[in-house]
């Protein structure tokens, strides 16, 4: 048993275990950013769901280290003849990719219901603003000022200049 290779692999497995925490804040952050923008209620169970999803996430990443462990101390990597990577907490690593992109997905989708939303408000004003008679009104009017500016002058001047050669 490697003392040094089992504190490496604890390193490694604490730093995956970081990482998906942040990854679980920066979550928790937009939502509650984006919440906050829809003017939407925010209350203590939408945060407990969170300390439940903190237990689960983490508590699973403690569980992939300790399969890593029980595949470090069985030598289960060398008997299928994959030593380089030996000591290295793979499922840790596993785990901790697939809940990074859980993550990216639950920000991402949270994001596209905002966008969704907001293009849906941006096209009833639009439609709001079209079907208005001081609208229609200016508009006709911008229409009626451009055609007037764009009336040719009577006959344009000739004012080309040739330069002469002495």
């Amino acid at each position: 048993m490697n003392v040094i290779a089992l504190k490496e692999m604890a390193v490694v497995a604490g730093i995956a275990c970081i990482i998906v925490f942040f990854a679980m804040m920066i979550d928790l952050a937009s939502g509650l950013y984006k919440a906050k923008q829809r003017h939407e209620f925010r209350s203590s169970w939408g945060l407990k769901r969170t300390l439940t999803k903190f237990i689960t996430y983490e508590g699973g990443m403690m569980i992939a280290y300790g399969v890593d462990l029980l595949i470090y101390f069985s030598r289960l990597f060398e008997l299928f003849h994959l030593a380089p990577i030996v000591g290295i907490p793979v499922v840790s690593c596993l785990v901790g990719i697939f809940l990074l992109v859980v993550e990216f997905l639950s920000i991402r989708e949270k994001s596209d219901k905002k966008t969704k939303k907001d293009f849906s408000e941006a096209g009833e004003l639009i439609t709001k603003l079209l079907e208005s008679k001081t609208f229609k009104d200016a508009f006709m009017k911008a229409i009626e000022v451009q055609q007037a500016q764009s009336q040719p002058l009577a006959e344009p001047v000739n004012d080309e200049y040739e330069p002469t050669i002495e």
